[in-house]
């Protein structure tokens, strides 16, 4: 058994197996990237060829320890082999959903606003973020989710509308009663206008995730004191928002110089911090 609140020194697959079944209430992760260049232990990045395959190990041992509401968010991008995609992500999302237990909930895309540029092809500013979940009674705190609405929107609300209708009953058309504004918000796209970090936070590591990003699912996936888990665990990120949001967490990587590097960031962070 590992101990929680912590980022350990080891091998994801092996901390993954050190946990019991049905413990943990949302796995946030972003792996390495396939093809990838040295690390710096110098270790290398997983071939496209054997990225599948290698994935589904970890993959199977996060259904493992998913409890019955759990959810597992996967950060991943694909990649441009002879100038056209690699299909592998796809191939992925659908081993994940015809060998496993676990459903896609939601395919959602993460607009960093900035990205590899190349003469003779389209901006790349987007990654994917794949939601599975365990069963159908996934935690969902959709209200932690919303956003701000739009200029446009809040105008139509002013107008005044005879009838408005939504189409949540069978054939039957409902007309609504209330128009208006929800005060929380409005309801969340599956396009996330999240920037990358536009610093980097350690000069170890080459790919940072937002705070805001993890912030958003933390928030959305989980309530107080639940267990967040990432695997991946990398500068730390995902342990500091679970900290700041009171809610447990663990964490694994292979380097050390990593695992260092994530654990004095978190440990600095109070929880209920201001979030960034």
């Amino acid at each position: 058994m590992v101990k929680n609140n912590k980022v350990h020194h080891i091998d994801a697959r092996h901390g993954l197996l050190s946990l019991e079944d049905n413990t943990v209430d949302l796995v946030i992760t972003s792996p390495p990237y396939a093809d990838m260049k040295k690390y710096v232990d110098g270790s290398e990045g997983i071939p496209v060829k054997q990225y599948v395959l290698w994935l589904m190990d970890y993959v199977r041992e996060i259904e493992r320890v998913l409890k019955p509401t759990g959810s597992f968010i996967l950060n991943i991008n694909d990649k441009v082999s002879n100038k056209f995609r690699d299909p592998y992500v796809y191939e992925l999302v659908y081993k994940i959903t015809n060998s496993t237990s676990l459903k896609l909930y939601e395919r959602l895309f993460w607009n960093k606003g900035k990205g590899l540029s190349h003469p003779k092809r389209f901006g790349d500013k987007i990654e994917y973020l794949f939601w599975f979940a365990k069963t159908e009674n996934f935690t969902f705190n959709i209200d932690e989710m919303r956003v701000p609405y739009s200029e446009s929107s809040l105008k139509r609300f002013k107008k005044p509308i005879k009838k408005r209708y939504n189409r949540t009953e069978g054939d039957d058309k409902v007309e609504y009663k209330d128009w208006g504004p929800n005060p929380k918000g409005a309801l969340p796209s599956t396009l996330i206008n999240i920037g990358s970090e536009s610093k980097r936070i350690s000069d170890n590591h080459i790919a940072v995730y937002p705070e805001q990003l993890t912030d958003y699912f933390i928030k959305g996936a989980t309530n107080e004191g639940n267990l967040v888990l990432d695997p991946f665990m990398g500068s730390g990120t995902t342990g500091v928002s679970a900290k700041k949001l009171k809610r447990n967490w663990v964490g694994f990587d292979s380097i050390e110089e990593y695992v260092n590097f994530a654990n004095k960031r978190i440990d600095s962070t109070k929880a209920n911090d201001k979030m960034s």
